[in-house]
């Protein structure tokens, strides 16, 4: 038996239009997934869709606003309509903040955790009924260290709500767990990538010299979205190069 073929396979991830989203989508399209590109902007999405069939992966891309229920219940309809299911959900959708906690405006907490937090939540909860039907599935949640540690660049509304994710994910694998689908969470450290490019490199406080990748974080939601872990459901990848130990 070949283990971490993810051939037939629907995956959808949200912002997959760029960054780390893009890379999850090769990855799993890389390892025979359809990869469903879904993003607030469509003409990234099928730009990034469009680049992967070009080299004969299977692609296509769906509009998606988190930040709106509506949204969410618009592409899960789309994706069923032309589908039939979806095996893998990939909640990468996210935007960051760095105001400081006694500069917080009510709007600035409400975007942040509308998008990170419940945005995971909606998406999850609306795609977990077809796969209950279905008995099968796998959920990753891109969480980040911030919420472990209390951030240190990112504001607290970011914190609070990648915290809130990790504790959404262990909610949500327990009462997925009896259905057969796994919901598991990946928690990048410094990752190189646009949403971070005028971060300060401190890869000198990090065991392995370097910062992330978006390919590192991609590598591990392929493990948590494969049957290599079949048996691993609740937990949290610490993807930080050995800066968060515990």
């Amino acid at each position: 038996m070949k283990y971490g073929d993810l051939t037939g396979q629907i995956a959808v991830v949200t912002g997959g239009g760029r960054g780390i989203g893009e890379a999850i989508c090769r990855i799993l399209a890389e390892y025979g997934a359809t990869a469903v590109i879904a993003d607030i902007n469509p003409e990234m999405a099928e730009s990034a869709a469009a680049a992967l069939r070009q080299e004969g992966f299977i692609a296509s891309s769906v509009p998606v606003d988190v930040g709106t229920p509506a949204s969410i219940t618009a592409m899960v309809e789309r994706i069923m309509k032309k589908y039939g299911r979806i095996d893998i959900l990939v909640n990468n959708a996210g935007v960051l903040d760095a105001t400081p906690a006694l500069e917080m405006t009510v709007e600035g907490w409400d975007r942040v955790v509308d998008i990170d937090m419940r945005g995971t939540h909606l998406c999850t909860q609306a795609v977990l009924p077809h796969m209950i039907q279905t008995k099968r599935g796998r959920i990753v949640n891109i969480a980040s260290q911030a919420g472990q540690l209390g951030g240190f660049l990112a504001g607290i509304n970011y914190t609070s709500a990648k915290g809130g994710v990790i504790a959404m994910t262990k909610a949500y694998a327990r009462m997925a767990g009896p259905h057969n689908i796994t919901v598991n969470a990946v928690s990048p450290g410094f990752i190189s990538t646009d949403m971070t490019n005028d971060r300060s490199d401190n890869s000198e406080e990090i065991p392995l010299r370097r910062l992330g990748t978006a390919l590192d974080t991609a590598k591990a939601v392929y493990f948590l979205a494969s049957d290599l872990a079949d048996y691993v459901t609740g937990a949290t990848i610490d993807l930080n190069g050995g800066y968060y130990m515990r």
